[in-house]
């Protein structure tokens, strides 16, 4: 998702991108899902047939959370810069622990169908009728096992 062709011109870059797979490529840090209008006997053949060749390194990943990603002194920040295109735009991030194992109870996702929601009285409606917004958006993620931000 970073990158472009003149970084993997860098000199090694490929020995490094080589390393890093031979190091991390293995099938206990994998997860994989299958969606098929096939039958579950045909899609367990075929996952067996082409994924039980990935080796078991037995690789364990390291918690990357320490140091924290975004320490206390760099939040709360406001940062302002000037479009190329003639718009306003306000983004708001909440860093957040890391919630991506409540997949029971979901509570990011809670929040953004609440803040989200586009409907008869909603955030939008009413920011729309003060004349604040014409378009509002929600999303969340879950970074590196020890982040979630909204």
């Amino acid at each position: 998702m970073c990158g472009n062709k003149k970084t993997l011109e860098v000199e090694g870059m490929r020995d490094h991108l080589l390393d890093f797979h031979k190091k991390w490529y293995s099938a206990n840090i994998m997860h994989l899902v299958i969606l098929s209008n096939h039958s579950v006997a045909d899609m367990e053949k075929w996952a067996i047939e082409k994924f039980s060749p990935i080796k078991n390194f037995d690789v364990e990943v390291p918690f990357l959370g320490d140091p924290a990603p975004f320490p206390p002194g760099r939040l709360g920040k406001i940062v302002r810069y000037v479009p190329v295109q003639d718009e306003d735009k306000l983004v708001m991030f909440w860093i957040l622990p890391i919630c991506q194992n409540e997949w029971k109870s979901k509570p990011l996702n809670y929040f953004s169908h609440l803040i989200g929601h586009e409907g008869e009285n909603s955030l939008l409606s009413y920011l729309k009728q003060q004349g604040l917004a014409l378009e509002l958006s929600t999303g969340l993620d879950h970074e590196m096992d020890s982040i979630s931000t909204f």
